[in-house]
């Protein structure tokens, strides 16, 4: 027997497998700012980096502590958009999220900001999944943003949040 046999058998030259073949799904949701003939816009950009079809049910978007004035509405703190769309293999889809913030918000005729918390409910091989986004401060002026940064996990209303809201959607009842 040569060296090469013994390097295999050992633990951490062992590829972890999935346990379910909806793990095995490298799906990557992540928000981005998308500028398109002077209208600055954000897209929640969906990328399926696997060999398999992705059902995308739709995103739940939740608006903790939004700063606002002057808005024409009450604010609902929480929107869902219904994306229902595939994604092939190795494609993408970018969804805009404007209209849902500025829904939720209350339609505000200021400029406004808030943390915004994204699940992704998505299919895949029979299974309901989510994507659960990390937080992100979002400052816009009516539809237009004009501010993205991640949350930085050690900010205190960050800390707050995680220990007093479910951040993972309910589940599906398909």
């Amino acid at each position: 027997m040569d060296d090469r046999y013994w390097i295999r058998l050992l633990p951490w030259r062992q590829k972890n497998k999935a346990e379910t073949k909806s793990a095995q799904i490298k799906f990557a949701p992540k928000l981005v700012i998308c500028r398109e003939r002077g209208w600055v816009n954000l897209e929640l950009h969906l990328v399926n980096r696997s060999s398999w079809w992705v059902w995308v049910e739709e995103a739940t978007v939740d608006l903790i502590d939004l700063d606002a004035e002057s808005q024409t509405e009450t604010s609902t703190g929480e929107a869902k958009l219904k994306i229902l769309q595939n994604i092939g293999p190795s494609k993408e889809l970018s969804v805009s999220l404007s209209w849902t913030i500025y829904d939720a918000a209350g339609r505000p005729h200021e400029p406004y900001s808030c943390f915004v918390l994204t699940n992704v409910v998505y299919r895949v091989f029979d299974e309901w999944c989510n994507a659960q986004l990390e937080a992100y401060r979002v400052e816009m002026e009516a539809l237009s943003v004009t501010g993205l940064r991640r949350a930085h996990r050690d900010n205190k209303k960050i800390k707050q949040i995680n220990d007093s809201v479910d951040l993972t959607a309910k589940e599906h009842k398909g």
